[in-house]
């Protein structure tokens, strides 16, 4: 069994909903050991964006690393993210694992704000 931590944005204006819906599926495919309630900020990086609904998820899980990224950008597609949308600064859903079994996979990301603030509210589950 694996842990992994999750992080979820979106920058459309059905954000909040697309967020919500994604915490939902996850928690249908994995057991959720700790969580995030959705919360708003402003975009960062180097593209002018719309603030972004982020949330973070802890997951235990069965599934492989790699099985679980593929399944993630899939649904990444299906949301209708492209990389023409991302050069707009549009992401109607971002999901990324940024940690697997206390490994930091995505290093970049945890010295974002979004990410410091969401490490603040995450809260185990009972």
């Amino acid at each position: 069994m694996a842990i992994a931590l999750i992080s979820l944005g979106a920058n459309t204006p059905d954000k909040s909903e697309r967020i919500a819906r994604c915490i939902e599926t996850i928690g249908n495919m994995a057991h959720i050991t700790a969580l995030t309630p959705i919360y708003e900020t402003p975009a960062e990086g180097s593209i002018a964006a719309a603030p972004y609904a982020n949330a973070l998820v802890e997951i235990e899980t069965n599934a492989q690393y790699e099985e679980l990224r593929t399944t993630f950008k899939q649904w990444e597609q299906q949301a209708g993210r492209t990389p023409e949308s991302k050069l707009q600064g549009i992401i109607p859903l971002d999901v990324d694992i940024i940690l697997w079994d206390k490994h930091i996979i995505k290093e970049r990301d945890m010295q974002y704000d979004y990410m410091k603030k969401g490490l603040e509210l995450l809260t185990p589950t009972h």
